[in-house]
């Protein structure tokens, strides 16, 4: 029988720690053009979405649900006004996640 070393790298990380990131958007889709204005909207903000992504990543950061636009309306993730001929798209916020490393301390309050 054989006793596996876990690597120094892995024993470093305790848990996670999360924060949402809100990413301005400022967007809008007419109705009466596209009557499916989220699906019509996605690849813009899709973008605009992944571009946040790869800014997060650099500090440690990863997307802890779905990324894709339509899922984040489903979930009530978008922020959106209405009028009678545009839909407009101002933000988007995702729950974002990274291991923590030990003796990192969390900000209260």
């Amino acid at each position: 029988m054989s006793v596996h070393e876990v690597p120094s790298e892995i024993k470093r990380w305790e848990g996670w720690e999360y924060q949402d990131l809100v990413i301005p958007v400022s967007l809008s889709v007419l109705h009466w053009r596209h009557p499916d204005y989220v699906g019509a909207a996605a690849p813009r903000v899709q973008l605009i979405i992944q571009a946040a992504l790869e800014k997060a990543g650099c500090e440690g950061w990863r997307a802890d649900e779905p990324t894709d636009f339509a899922t984040l309306f489903s979930r009530s993730r978008v922020r959106t006004t209405e009028s009678f001929l545009r839909w407009r798209i101002s933000s988007v916020a995702l729950r974002l996640a990274r291991p923590m490393r030990w003796g990192q301390e969390i900000p209260h309050g």
